[in-house]
């Protein structure tokens, strides 16, 4: 039987205010979650693509983790 393999262990941090980025357990980048006044929580993965717009910020960070 071969088990499926573990999901990277995922660290945010708060770079700076507005701005979160998402490493995993080697501090490789995963992606960041910008929040834009108007517009909520903007995710973007480690190779520049959007992820999408989302209302609140775990469910912006939730969208990163999934795509890993």
């Amino acid at each position: 039987m071969t088990k499926a393999p573990l999901a990277p262990a995922i660290a945010w941090r708060k770079a700076q205010p507005g701005l979160w980025v998402a490493t995993s357990d080697e501090a490789r980048p995963l992606g960041i979650v910008t929040q834009k006044r108007t517009h909520g929580f903007v995710v973007t993965n480690r190779n520049g693509r959007n992820l999408g717009t989302f209302t609140d910020l775990d469910s912006a960070e939730r969208a990163l983790e999934n795509t890993l």
